[in-house]
């Protein structure tokens, strides 16, 4: 039995009043970046970032369905498998939500239920009544411009279907602009391009993982090395009004109409009951 059954099983016997609602998780394919310098960077899916809202979704009797560009399984990044990112940081509760991913099989490359956007497109993505971004600095190497996942977007968008993303999940919002091609370019020649006319998120209050979080990031993570661009840089070029916590690696969550957005890691849970909020 593939798993969205299961999923859909599971809605039904826990709310037989309210009918469950289709959420399209999208994740990256990316398990290595070349960074500036040339050094290859080892990333992924986060943990914390991906288990906690998927928790929450399937708690409250959501189906889920999970994608990526190619529908390759994705890697969940090293540096994440810890305790310390998630809100609540005891072991208990990092082993409840480690044994969902395993259980889930999302980084099994055989059995993983994971399909590529062209199956979405066959799917439908007016059957989706909500889509989940999470981060990890993966998202920066595949999903800033994606073409079909810039169309499921200016789907969500144009329809009001609520569109929560967290961290560096956030940069895939670039995907919906009419050239992001040319923008992620500028970008990673170092230049500031001017906002894109014609994106449907200018304008919108957000927030995504800050510069001054990216700069500990970069000293921790990425072996003395730097990434392209940074995300609050390129969401602020392309024209979304920013805003950060009063203190880094603290929950800060915005919430812009349909948009949903959080700063860092330690946003996940806001961000899915923000989510949950848009869904009732």
């Amino acid at each position: 039995m593939k798993l969205n059954k299961i999923f859909a099983m599971t809605a039904l016997a826990v709310s037989s009043v309210a009918q469950a609602d289709e959420v399209l998780v999208i994740m990256s394919d990316v398990s290595e970046m070349q960074l500036k310098g040339g050094y290859n960077y080892q990333t992924g899916v986060y943990l914390n970032e991906l288990m906690e809202p998927v928790k929450l979704l399937l708690d409250a009797g959501h189906t889920l369905t999970f994608a990526t560009p190619t529908g390759q399984a994705p890697t969940l990044d090293p540096v994440s498998d810890t305790p310390s990112h998630f809100l609540d940081e005891s072991d208990t509760n990092y082993q409840s939500h480690k044994a969902l991913f395993e259980q889930l099989q999302l980084t099994d490359k055989a059995a993983s239920p994971v399909v590529s956007f062209s199956r979405i497109e066959q799917m439908g993505i007016e059957n989706f009544d909500a889509v989940f971004v999470p981060g990890g600095h993966a998202p920066l190497g595949d999903l800033v411009a994606n073409d079909q996942l810039g169309e499921f977007l200016r789907h969500f968008n144009a329809e009001g279907k609520p569109t929560a993303l967290v961290c560096h999940g956030p940069i895939a919002l670039l995907s919906s602009m009419p050239d992001s091609k040319e923008f992620e370019s500028k970008l990673k020649a170092g230049e500031q391009p001017q906002p894109n006319e014609g994106w449907p998120y200018a304008g919108y209050q957000m927030t995504t993982f800050s510069n001054t979080e990216e700069t500990v990031a970069t000293q921790y993570y990425l072996g003395g090395d730097e990434l392209y661009f940074w995300p609050q840089d390129a969401l602020t070029h392309a024209g979304a009004k920013y805003s950060k916590g009063e203190q880094d690696w603290h929950p800060h969550i915005v919430v812009d109409r349909e948009l949903i957005t959080g700063q860092n890691n330690k946003s996940s849970v806001g961000v899915a009951q923000a989510l949950l909020k848009a869904l009732d």
